[in-house]
């Protein structure tokens, strides 16, 4: 009886313990969805007069590192370089796990031609607790030695 009973206790313990999930990479419509958020930076960055609209974008943890005076002198800078004419998406990446741990992650990489000069800039993305995606990375390359 003490035997079952045991078996029976280990069973219901491995069963809560266990994490279930789906994972899904690279989906189209995850691909979709985080577009949304890169070319709405794009169209704010080229015709939206707010830069609160930018900031809105952009989800707590990467304020956690850089604050918005960065961000802004970030913005000045690449704005600089050239105002935006085109840019197109030359690698994404997503990860969406759904379940008892879930995630949402993305990961885009644009070829941006702003006036002359061109840039590579990269976005980083996660779902926020209210299920809304924010950027948490944003980098800017530009290759000096094509000059």
């Amino acid at each position: 009886m003490k035997s079952k009973l045991l078996l029976l206790f280990t069973a219901f313990f491995l069963l809560v313990s266990c994490n279930f999930n789906q994972i899904y990479k690279n989906r189209e419509s995850d691909k979709a969805d985080g577009e949304k958020i890169t070319q709405k930076f794009y169209w704010e960055f080229k015709y939206g007069g707010n830069q609160e609209d930018i900031y809105k974008l952009f989800g707590e943890k990467f304020f956690s590192v850089t604050n918005k005076e960065k961000l802004v002198e970030l913005l000045n800078i690449t704005g600089q370089i050239g105002p935006v004419q085109e840019y197109n998406l030359s690698k994404w990446q997503t990860l969406v796990v759904k379940g008892s741990n879930p995630k949402s992650e993305y990961l885009f990489t644009y070829d941006v031609k702003r006036g002359t000069e061109k840039t590579q800039e990269t976005f980083t993305m996660e779902k926020d607790k209210n299920g809304i995606i924010k950027i948490v990375g944003y980098h800017v390359n530009q290759d000096l030695l094509n000059k």
